[in-house]
């Protein structure tokens, strides 16, 4: 009798993509959307609060001290009372009872399997026969051989490439081939010690979702789970407005991540001059606004939250904030993934997802949720006759939304190595003082640091978890997957924005893309290479005797002839392959690596 195995549920649902929209940048100063619901005004409690958070008394250390570690009231712990949510109390959170995003199912290549890592976790995922994606732990059972470095049978199983097992979508061995013959196959196959643990998966909203939690009950669990994303999204989803999603592998730890996704005072000094209008000078105060967003689960509760808010919960914290650079609008956070900016009187919401991964690395997806109809050469001409100053910014959103998608990928890609070389040290530096002295290191006498200070009181509490309640040795969630020591070498500035690793490896968009600007490069080199060789020939076959002749003669000037006219055009013509050759490698670097310094951003 087969013994059972470590898991062989799952749960799938799908739902199938339409346009793609080409808006895919991740912070509200492009991706802003059309404020649905005015926010109610934040208690003055909660205002109070802010007030003690971000204005200290600079003369007084020890005061600042004492403020850096507010305790927050029950009212402000998820911007609104009484929150049942589990989310909302760093205390009782439990890591392995959510689902996290781990691909994009348009990147994901479902020829091969996949290697990532989730809450410290190695795992692999892989498409099935059945056109369904599938998770599963990333070692073989037989000697612990990545199954990641493994292929995708014809018959949809996963084989281990070490030693040809085999596995179904539920983790059950299905062939031994160093078995003696079919009975000892069929007995090692039973066996449980066969299996791969097997974890739930679920295809939504264009991304693969993993709930790290195996078993019957974690299946069961898993099915009746929300997916962390905004009611504006799943409306847009709805209705076949599909975002583009961005995915990154980033060097640095999900707390860090998370910190810099909910702070918008740092995008016009960090990202100056990467769209129009965001420049140093745009930057400056930026007071936040506690916004109370109504918790329960009342249809009356879940009716009155905004559209950048998910309907099963309301969020940790949100803010209301003016900007140089905008108009202002609204940043939230729900832990432990969610990063939603609204913008005022704008058509696009920005969904962000930090995603714990291991110790200094976080998974980061990005998507612009557009409520707009794209723009049109007629809307561009009643600008240039209406309102003038609008034309810019309409001709940049008519270009992306005709862009190819990686191009989209490149500009995100910019953004972030903007950021990395910050964060990646920011991470090193809290790690060499300790994860958890946040507070009396950072200096935060400004307000719009308070979603920064309200997910980090958050994460204190819920870092100290243990991973899985359940197992005694469990280790914590902070030394799971945060940096607890620096590394003993500095990352160089190739590895911290390492793109072909960190996206394009990944991005099976990006990956075509590469492919079709390096066989670009191929073909105009070998064209430049070809009419040059061509023009020399020309040149000193006839229009070279011609001129000595002429020289010889006594007559002045260039041989007007057939063959100089002909050396010339095949002169101009390896002169622009030549340029179009160079102009697709430079393209290809930015897959690659591309060096930059904010020193020389001007």
């Amino acid at each position: 009798m087969a013994l059972p195995l470590r898991s062989r549920h799952r749960v799938h649902t799908r739902q199938a993509s339409s346009s793609i929209i080409s808006h895919n940048h991740p912070f509200a100063l492009v991706n802003r959307t059309r404020i649905q619901r005015k926010p109610a005004p934040a208690s003055s409690t909660q205002q109070q609060l802010v007030d003690t958070i971000t204005r200290p008394d600079d003369t007084d250390a020890n005061n600042f001290q004492a403020v850096a570690q507010p305790q927050l009231p029950q009212e402000f712990s998820n911007s609104a009372e009484g929150s049942s949510s589990s989310s909302s109390s760093g205390s009782s959170f439990r890591w392995l009872e959510h689902w996290y995003p781990v691909h994009v199912e348009a990147m994901a290549d479902p020829a091969r399997p996949h290697a990532v890592t989730l809450l410290g976790k190695q795992l692999v995922l892989w498409r099935d026969g059945q056109g369904q994606w599938q998770c599963m732990q990333d070692a073989c059972p037989h000697r612990l051989a990545p199954l990641s470095e493994g292929r995708i049978e014809a018959d949809g199983t996963l084989q281990c490439s070490y030693h040809g097992w085999r596995f179904d979508s539920s983790g059950r061995c299905t062939d031994i081939p160093q078995a003696l013959d079919a009975k000892a196959k069929a007995v090692a196959c039973a066996s449980s010690r066969s299996c791969v643990t097997a974890y739930p998966t679920r295809q939504q909203y264009g991304l693969i979702w993993v709930w790290p939690s195996a078993g019957p009950a974690a299946a069961a669990q898993a099915a009746a789970a929300h997916l962390p994303v905004s009611q504006k999204l799943q409306e847009a989803w709805a209705a076949g407005n599909s975002p583009t999603w961005y995915r990154r592998v980033l060097p640095y730890s999900w707390d860090i991540l998370v910190e810099n996704l909910s702070d918008p005072s740092h995008l016009p000094f960090s990202h100056h001059r990467l769209f129009p209008g965001l420049t140093r000078a745009a930057g400056g105060p930026m007071p936040f606004s506690a916004v109370a967003i109504p918790a329960g689960d009342s249809p009356e509760a879940r009716a009155a939250r905004p559209q950048y808010a998910m309907a099963h919960q309301p969020p940790l914290a949100a803010f209301e904030y003016p900007a140089g650079f905008t108009a202002g609008g609204v940043v939230a956070y729900t832990p432990p993934c969610a990063v939603v900016y609204e913008g005022k009187g704008s058509f696009v919401q920005t969904e962000l997802l930090a995603v714990p991964s291991g110790p200094g690395q976080a998974l980061v997806f990005t998507a612009g949720v557009s409520s707009a109809a794209k723009v049109q050469g007629g809307d561009v001409l009643k600008a240039l006759l209406t309102n003038p100053k609008q034309v810019p910014m309409l001709l940049m959103r008519m270009k992306m939304e005709r862009a190819p998608t990686y191009q989209s990928h490149l500009r995100s890609n910019k953004l972030f190595d903007q950021d990395g070389a910050f964060l990646h040290m920011q991470d090193v530096e809290l790690a060499r003082r300790g994860r958890g002295s946040w507070a009396k290191e950072y200096y935060s006498p400004v307000s719009c640091d308070s979603a920064i200070i309200a997910g980090r009181r958050w994460a204190d509490a819920a870092l100290q978890q243990p991973l899985n309640p359940a197992d005694p040795s469990s280790p914590t969630a902070a030394s799971a997957f945060t940096l607890t020591k620096p590394p003993a070498k500095r990352a160089t500035k190739q590895q911290i924005n390492d793109r072909m690793n960190q996206h394009t490896k990944h991005c099976s968009i990006c990956q075509r893309a590469l492919q079709a600007l390096q066989r670009k490069v191929q073909a105009a080199q070998k064209a430049a290479a070809a009419l040059a060789a061509a023009c020399i020939g020309v040149l000193a076959g006839a229009v070279l005797p011609q001129l000595v002749a002429a020289l010889a003669a006594g007559v002045a000037g260039f041989p007007a002839g057939a063959a100089a006219v002909l050396a010339v055009v095949l002169g101009v013509g390896a002169a622009v392959a030549k340029a179009v050759g160079d102009a697709a490698a430079k393209e290809v670097e930015q897959f690659v690596y591309v060096e930059y310094s904010h020193a020389d951003n001007h």
